[in-house]
């Protein structure tokens, strides 16, 4: 009887060991990848940064100024009928800006609807 309940009692405290190790080895697998994921955001966040950096960059009228220079392209004033205006880019404009003027994008509850019905296109007349 009494080796019954050494045996009994080693087999729960083993039991219980192998449980305790389980949940330590889980949470070091959890911390990776939360580093992992971490490493990512960040990595994101940095390429956002430069991109936009990139873009405001390329957009600088004074970096204009100096590659059509150096390529010694000749700028000269567009006539009347050349120019078109058209609406800020969405990357210039806040979400508050759009709200504010009415353009920002609405949710789509019913969106996945849509894939059963067919949409219409605008088509151009030919004269």
């Amino acid at each position: 009887m009494r080796i019954f309940k050494f045996i009994t009692s080693m087999a729960v405290i083993t039991l219980i060991s192998l449980v305790y190790v389980h949940q330590q080895v889980e949470l070091v697998k959890l911390s990776y990848a939360i580093e992992h994921k971490e490493k990512k955001i960040k990595d994101a966040l940095d390429r956002k940064d430069a991109l936009s950096y990139n873009i405001e960059n390329l957009e600088s009228p004074a970096r204009l100024e100096r590659v059509l220079s150096a390529r010694k392209v000749d700028v000269a004033y567009p006539k009347r009928g050349n120019v078109f205006r058209f609406a800020s880019t969405a990357y210039t404009a806040k979400q508050d800006q759009l709200r504010h003027i009415g353009v920002e994008k609405k949710i789509n509850i019913l969106g996945f609807l849509d894939f059963f019905s067919s949409r219409a296109e605008a088509q151009a007349r030919e004269k």
